[in-house]
């Protein structure tokens, strides 16, 4: 059994190769992501390692789907027959008429039950698309009268033909929906000599071909098309490359629209005191890094312990619900002007505020912390890289990270037994557990060396 299907299977192919029947597999899923000078290709191809792709300019170059002839039909015997039409082509009381034309009989007349009609049925992969139906009568007197076409998405319309006419019609229909010919006759149609349906609009002279831009054995299921005009019509296939070298079918062409400029992408800065420069600006400070992907803005930020910091944007907000707006600064809901970053909202989503109800983020222990905000579904959220930790800058007075004739006011200013910010553990320079004089004055003897 098992020698009968490898004998087949080598007959099988044979077979194939000897007709000529492609048996590369078409890549799948073609997506295009748009720029403005850009487009991203993807497609998906789990059978092939190697693919050929070429895009151009899109003209509405129509295609013909289908078409039917009076001619198709032929009677030896008689001079007015029934007839079938093939599938996607159908209809009520069809008749030949003389192997020359069709027509179909109104309901009530020769005893037809039906109302008369043709149809077409739209195939497979078009949805909401433009359809040219283009009909010719007969140059007999019978090609003369009303034929009148609609479809489920666009309104009957009806021409009155003269012998030997052609009319097109221009429809809008999906697949698996009818475009309907129908007549106001009361006995029979016009006779018809031939009738086509036509992609995109075939009411004028074809458009010439724009020429294809190719790019040959590529090896990833991705390709960048670059240097292309801004708001502008393109279409793009892809075909796959065989191991044996045969090429596939190409996919159906995508047509995409480059846009008429850049997206605007608004920065979003982390300002306060871990940055030199303290403008609420919506471009200074930290900028954090933008994923187009996720929308999500984020960055990490090394902060002292005691220090706040709050964002800035470029963002004015248009369209986006956050009410009562003043440009630029924002930071989570807050009762209070800062918001200490306690265990409890540490990675928690914080809902963003602007103008009244917003804090800036106070940090309780220094170290390294993700920032992650989102302008789309706003919020922020704050996480700590590893475990808290206090870093002590000896002579550090008010743990800004430095250590200047500032901390040595700040040490005098709490031992005139004023309420300042101190940081005892870094103001006690000689660490005896005890601020005190002493060490005034050997922060001074430090600085004063230091210089």
């Amino acid at each position: 059994m098992k020698r009968v299907l490898f004998v087949l299977s080598g007959v099988i192919a044979a077979f194939i190769a000897s007709v000529g029947i492609n048996a590369t597999t078409v890549p799948t899923n073609m997506y295009v992501e748009q720029g403005t000078h850009s487009c991203v290709v993807t497609w998906d191809d789990e059978d092939n390692s190697a693919w050929n792709l070429r895009y151009r300019l899109y003209s509405e170059e129509p295609e013909l789907l289908s078409s039917i002839a009076g001619t198709d039909f032929s009677s030896s015997t008689q001079t007015y027959y029934d007839v079938t039409l093939p599938a996607p082509w159908a209809g009520n009381n069809l008749r030949g008429a003389s192997n020359r034309a069709i027509y179909f009989r109104q309901k009530g007349y020769q005893g037809a039950t039906l109302e008369g009609m043709i149809t077409y049925t739209v195939p497979d992969d078009y949805d909401n698309m433009t359809f040219t139906l283009k009909i010719t009568t007969d140059n007999t007197s019978d090609g003369t009268g009303n034929l009148t076409v609609a479809t489920p998405q666009t309104a009957a319309t009806g021409h009155n033909f003269s012998a030997g006419e052609t009319f097109s019609w221009l429809v809008t229909a999906s697949a698996g929906e009818k475009i309907t010919i129908t007549s106001t006759k009361t006995s029979y149609s016009p006779d018809i000599a031939r009738i086509e349906v036509y992609t995109g609009d075939a009411t004028g002279a074809k458009g010439r071909a724009n020429a294809w831009t190719y790019v040959n054995n590529l090896n990833k299921t991705t390709y960048t098309i670059e240097d292309l005009e801004i708001d502008t019509e393109y279409e793009v296939q892809v075909q796959a490359i065989g191991d044996d070298g045969t090429l596939s079918d190409w996919t159906r062409p995508d047509v995409f629209t480059t846009l008429a400029e850049e997206p605007f992408i608004p920065s979003v800065h982390i300002l306060g005191d871990i940055n030199d420069n303290q403008a609420w600006s919506p471009d200074a400070g930290t900028k954090m890094e933008y994923d187009p992907e996720t929308e999500l803005y984020t960055a990490t930020i090394f902060v002292w312990a005691g220090n706040t910091f709050g964002f800035s944007t470029e963002l004015d907000m248009d369209g986006i619900s956050w009410n009562n707006l003043i440009p630029y600064r924002f930071g989570p809901v807050c009762e209070n002007r800062f918001l200490e970053l306690t265990d409890d909202i540490m990675g928690q989503a914080m809902p963003l505020s602007f103008a009244s109800g917003y804090g800036d983020l106070k940090v309780l222990s220094s170290g390294e912390y993700e920032v992650t905000v989102s302008l789309e579904q706003n919020y922020v959220i704050i996480g700590k890289i590893g475990e808290p930790v206090q870093v002590h800058m000896k002579g550090d007075a008010n743990h800004d990270g430095s250590v200047s004739v500032i901390d040595v006011s700040i040490i005098i200013d709490s031992l005139l037994g004023s309420t300042v910010n101190l940081c005892e553990v870094c103001a006690d320079v000689n660490e005896d557990n005890v601020v005190s004089v002493v060490d005034v004055s050997l922060l001074i003897d430090m600085l004063l060396s230091a210089n």
